[in-house]
């Protein structure tokens, strides 16, 4: 087979071409420190760098539910510890002013400082983090409780529970049911607003004997209500020890995942200049040869 010129020039024109992409490619990879910048630099490689990737970002939004279901317990530990001592506080009152021997106005006095107590831990039952009720369920932009004039609460929630993805197929849940907190009479619980109702009713009542006797009779259950709300409050310290594991476990894994696609992305900068440069010089050592083989006129072309 006779080797024309054009043979010769194509052959040429594919080796420079080739280099120039090789050079291109090492030249990239020296900038950029990474072996793989682009699927088809190793195909294989760069699924397994994808799949890396996607697992960090998956790591982090695990990480960020955590942070968010930690803030959630520590709000409502903060806010369960508040309404459990303005309901023991309302349980003090009771015991100190059960007397038949008080006065009117006393009781009356005394009266006002329950109804204070009450509103104030409706308030807190009513309480909302990043402008969602905490203690209605899943209905968070409803109130969970309200009050007539005559005291008695109602319930506006669901009984929908604060769920946090951790892991795959793993949630952790927090109670956000008010009733279960508050008005706990439907599962053999106290319900609490009920007691202060009761409280100051038997501190307004006319009749200082029946009086006594309601006060009396809200002592043992206002301090059950006390125990109902902190009751609550332990079942968050398991739920919080899971988070807090499951965040040190991703806080480990994810170093090693970082390394473990560093490992397969990144390039040997070293290497990969000793490499360049010997691309430089079988570019150069082509463009030379060619310069001596093919016409003059067809590199002035290619130039």
């Amino acid at each position: 087979m006779r080797v024309t010129q054009n043979i010769t020039t194509s052959t040429f024109i594919s080796y420079i071409n080739q280099h120039a992409e090789n050079l291109l490619k090492t030249q990239q990879q020296i900038a950029s420190h990474k072996r793989i910048n682009k699927s088809s630099d190793d195909p294989i490689g760069m699924g397994q760098v994808l799949g890396y990737r996607t697992n960090l970002a998956t790591t982090d939004q695990y990480q960020q539910n955590i942070e968010i279901g930690k803030t959630r317990l520590e709000f409502n530990e903060v806010t369960l510890d508040l309404a459990a001592d303005l309901v023991d506080t309302a349980r003090r009152l009771a015991a100190d002013y059960s007397g038949e021997t008080l006065t009117t106005g006393t009781r009356q006095s005394i009266a006002l400082q329950v109804k204070d107590l009450y509103d104030q831990v409706l308030q807190l039952a009513n309480s909302k983090l990043n402008g969602n009720h905490i203690f209605s369920g899943h209905a968070t932009s409803t109130p969970p409780f309200s009050r007539d004039d005559d005291f008695n609460a109602t319930y506006n929630g669901d009984d929908g529970d604060f769920r946090v993805m951790v892991a795959e197929n793993v949630e952790v849940n927090i109670v956000t049911d008010g009733r279960r907190i508050f008005q706990d009479a439907a599962n053999g619980g106290i319900n609490i607003f009920d007691e202060l109702k009761n409280l100051i009713d038997g501190l307004e009542n006319p009749d200082p004997v029946a009086g006594s006797a309601q006060i009396e009779a809200t002592i043992d259950a206002l301090q059950a209500g006390r125990d109902q709300i902190n009751s609550r409050r332990s079942e968050y310290t398991p739920v919080l020890y899971r988070l807090q594991a499951t965040e040190e476990y991703m806080t480990n894994l994810r170093p090693k995942v970082e390394e473990a696609m560093a490992v397969l992305e990144q390039a040997n900068v070293t290497k990969e200049e000793v490499e360049l440069q010997a691309l430089e010089l079988a570019y150069e050592t082509t463009i030379a040869t060619a310069a001596k083989i093919i016409q003059p006129s067809l590199l002035n072309f290619l130039g």
